[in-house]
């Protein structure tokens, strides 16, 4: 059931691109559909002003100009008033020609009945097209017709739809201006879905590129490297956090090859050495006497030492060692804890000095003495000889720094960011006389992070190394 469940979430998940398209095209449609809605409805709104007022126009221009010279020297210009009449029924308006008797002069409903009706019908069913809503009431207007007398002698009806109409290139211009928009939206939509899809592909294919080798590297393989070089500042950031990631997974991963060996070779050499002697005391070749037993007790001491180191750094990586602080006076205790290596440092011809503020910590005494001894012991025993030791502890910033600085043989660049991993040895001749497992360091820092500080090293080679303790005040 767990693997259906498992399945099924898994098949409902989409790939970056697809989300990015799919994002970049919804937003854009939204946009552009808003757009176009604000744009048409400004356009209808002043495109109905300006028909509304193209149409006031040409009415009050027949109603003061053009009704008034259709009666002319005593007689009816019908030659004019059919003139106007079929130019203003081409502008949806309507004349009629009555005399004072009102007798019908001239209608375009009866004189041009196919042109009207045809007219009148194409704007009405154009406006409903256009709008459902449209209202094809009609308006008539009433006008007296003159002589030059200023007599009454007819009158004259104009009628027009008393909604806004569009005539026939009216509704040309919009269905234009309409299929403009549309067509603008199209090219609009299709850029975009191929902009989106640029822009997906390249956050996409890098981030491909790096889950193929972070599931390499997840495998075991820590070899690989994502080549591929990004314009975008985070993807590129991430790039190189997995390069990174994928060489010190790799370094670590050798050093761990190494220390396997180090640690078998460290066990192994007393232990094939109390197994010789044991062997030949056993076959009666060599007698038991103080002497062989002494140099065998050495050998099980020394096992007993490294497998006491490996016991202390185990009990600070599970928690269990806790602190018994208490205050103490720096240069007291620090000067007790260096004289027990002063004859080590005078067979070197090392001279330590101190040069320790008046300050007290609050520290593990036993625990943190480890500390000093381990950086000490390593500066007398990586040291040719003929130099100095410095001691410091002041206080700077409410933090309490200690500083142990040698004239030794220093440590390379490259080795400094392993210097406090777990087993891990500068001096990696099997022959040395500096026997260990490589875990001072590692308790060292692991004791100074209990107490909330930190350790760092600067080191030259052929110059000297200085550790720096920071504790709180």
């Amino acid at each position: 059931m767990g693997w259906d469940i498992g399945l099924d979430n898994n098949s409902k998940l989409k790939s970056i691109n697809r989300k990015l398209i799919i994002c970049f095209t919804f937003i854009m449609i939204i946009t552009i559909m808003s757009i176009r809605f604000f744009v048409n409805t400004s356009f209808i709104s002043s495109f109905e002003k300006y028909v509304n007022d193209s149409n006031k126009a040409e009415l009050q221009h027949l109603l003061d100009i053009d009704i008034k010279s259709i009666y002319i020297n005593n007689n009816w210009d019908m030659d004019l008033i059919e003139k106007l009449g079929l130019d203003a029924i081409k502008k949806g308006i309507a004349i009629e020609v009555y005399n004072e008797d009102n007798e019908k002069i001239w209608s375009i409903f009866e004189d041009e009945k196919v042109l009207s009706d045809e007219t009148l019908r194409d704007i009405s069913e154009n406006m409903q097209s256009i709008d459902k809503k449209w209202d094809n009431n009609f308006q008539e207007y009433k006008v007296s017709v003159k002589d030059s007398n200023n007599k009454e002698i007819g009158y004259s009806y104009i009628g027009h739809y008393e909604s806004t109409y569009y005539m026939e290139n009216d509704v040309e211009l919009f269905e234009a201006v309409n299929k403009i928009i549309f067509i603008i939206g199209i090219i609009s939509i299709s850029s975009i879905i191929i902009i989106s899809i640029i822009i997906s592909k390249s956050i996409s294919n890098p981030i491909g590129k790096v889950l193929k080798i972070a599931k390499t590297i997840a495998d075991g393989n820590y070899k690989q490297e994502v080549i591929y070089k990004s314009d975008i500042k985070e993807i590129d950031g991430l790039i190189k956090s997995i390069n990174k990631l994928s060489k010190d997974l790799n370094e670590q991963e050798n050093l761990r090859r190494q220390l396997t060996g180090d640690i078998a070779h460290e066990l192994r050499t007393p232990l094939t050495s109390v197994k010789g002697h044991l062997d030949v005391i056993i076959s009666g070749i060599w007698e038991p006497t103080n002497e062989r037993l002494i140099s065998i007790n050495e050998e099980v001491t020394r096992i007993a030492n490294l497998v006491d180191e490996l016991r202390k750094l185990a009990r600070f990586d599970s928690g269990k060692n806790t602190l018994e602080k208490e205050e103490v006076k720096l240069e007291n205790y620090i000067k007790n804890i260096a004289y027990n290596y002063e004859e080590n440092a005078i067979k070197k011809n090392i001279l330590i000095k101190y040069e320790i503020e008046n300050i007290e910590a609050t520290i593990d005494k036993e625990k943190f003495a480890q500390v000093i001894i381990n950086i000490l012991s390593n500066a007398i025993k990586y040291n040719n000889g003929n130099g100095e030791i410095i001691i410091k502890a002041f206080e700077r910033d409410n933090m309490i720094n200690i500083s142990i600085q040698d004239e030794g043989i220093g440590i390379p660049g490259e080795e400094l960011k392993n210097i406090f991993e777990r087993f891990y040895r500068v001096d990696k001749s099997r022959n040395s006389d500096n026997r260990g497992l490589g875990v001072g360091l590692t308790i060292s820092k692991s004791i100074v992070n209990a107490h909330d500080g930190d350790i760092k090293v600067f080191s030259e080679i052929n110059k000297g190394s200085q550790f720096i303790i920071t504790i709180p005040k």
